[in-house]
């Protein structure tokens, strides 16, 4: 198998199952840290799929493998990370899908050296998606079931309650979804120069029903996610060539 030119990150076994299900070709899985690596072709593009494990440190720890893996072999142009969110825009439905714009992890909070609320020291305030991707990803053909939106992803490690989403929504207006990874993965590509896409369904609404809607709706999401990622492989690789070529 040929080095892959897209890696697709995702925390649980349940959010990379769709990708094993419709992958041509999955290679043996093999730990690398605490994540799980498995090489496989997914509509005839060579590809790796990553289970990270769940938070932010296990999700920046996997990318940070991956890329180093890729700058050893030429592999991997594009990260993607897919799987399930909670919804926290107003417009935002269980079954739909949030492509993220921009990533913010809430959790830094170093204003008392005068850095902004989710900035983290000597870091950006926020990581913005390059628009050539954002561009694709709309390009492609849509899930048949579910809105897709576009805007900022925020990232926390603590599970978002109804009283928590009123507060990441007052202090970071636009924010349509909520995870323990993206603005991790974010992060790390940021500091490695390598493109970087969330593309996430929406698996509950942040509420009093949150937990018990996750159970319940978490492959549906998962299967969301993967649909939008597959449908728009080609369309963000291309993309990413053009970018590269224009550099």
């Amino acid at each position: 198998m040929s080095a892959p030119e897209l890696a697709i990150l995702a925390a649980m076994d349940d959010e990379l199952a769709p990708f094993i299900e419709r992958a041509e070709n999955v290679g043996p899985a093999r730990q690398v840290g605490n994540a799980v690596h498995r090489d496989a072709v997914l509509g005839g593009r060579p590809v790796v799929l990553v289970q990270t494990g769940i938070g932010l440190v296990n999700a920046a720890g996997a990318a940070t493998a991956v890329i180093l893996k890729a700058q050893r072999d030429g592999g991997v142009s594009l990260i993607i990370s897919a799987g399930t969110a909670g919804g926290l825009g107003a417009e935002v439905r269980v079954g739909d899908v949030v492509v993220g714009t921009d990533y913010i992890n809430v959790d830094a909070d170093a204003r008392a050296f005068g850095y902004v609320l989710g900035q983290v020291p000597r870091m950006p305030a926020s990581y913005p998606a390059a628009h050539y991707l954002t561009d694709a990803v709309f390009s492609a053909p849509r899930p048949r079931t579910g809105a897709v939106h576009q805007g900022l992803i925020v990232s926390s490690y603590g599970f978002v309650t109804q009283e928590r989403a009123t507060r990441i929504t007052g202090d970071f207006p636009g924010a349509l979804a909520t995870d323990m990874e993206s603005s991790a993965i974010a992060q790390t590509c940021h500091v490695y120069g390598v493109p970087f896409l969330s593309i996430r369904g929406i698996s509950d609404l942040c509420g009093p029903a949150a937990n018990d809607d996750f159970l319940d709706q978490v492959d549906d999401a998962a299967t969301q996610s993967a649909t939008m990622v597959l449908s728009a492989i080609d369309a963000l690789l291309l993309s990413v060539a053009r970018a590269d070529t224009s550099a």
